[in-house]
């Protein structure tokens, strides 16, 4: 599966990891799948790696719904981190895109080229060591 969802910290975090080709409709199932009650209760941050991403298929109505789930998702947690390890232009245009359409959700959202930098900050906003908030 080009897209696999991996629960850290207990399920404080989540990060999704592509590769090969991606699509709008591969996003959209696991954002079904993550934002149940339950999970975004004790959701702090979500990492999204497109690192091994070889081709990005989303397309901009599928960037508006992805936004949308978001929207409903901060309903119930207004206080998740979002980090986007993209590495193509068109990955970095879709999710400015994504940005502004999910803005209102309150999400901090912070986009990098590396994974490395990604880890950083994301560390450093959680107050954790570097290295744990990608630990399981």
């Amino acid at each position: 599966m080009p897209l696999n969802a991996n629960f850290l910290q207990g399920g404080m975090g989540v990060e999704y990891v592509s590769s090969g080709t991606l699509t709008g409709g591969e996003i959209i199932e696991a954002n079904e799948k993550l934002y149940t009650r339950e999970n975004l209760q004790k959701l702090r941050y979500k990492i999204i790696d497109r690192t091994a991403c070889e081709e990005y298929r989303v397309t901009p109505d599928e960037i508006k719904i992805i936004a949308d789930q978001d929207k409903t998702a901060a309903q119930i947690n207004r206080k998740i981190i979002i980090v986007l390890v993209c590495t193509t232009p068109l990955q970095h245009g879709m999710t400015r895109m994504w940005q502004a359409y999910a803005e209102e959700t309150g999400f901090e959202t912070e986009i990098f080229s590396t994974r490395a930098s990604a880890d950083e900050w994301l560390c450093d906003r959680l107050h954790l060591p570097p290295g744990k908030c990608s630990a399981p």
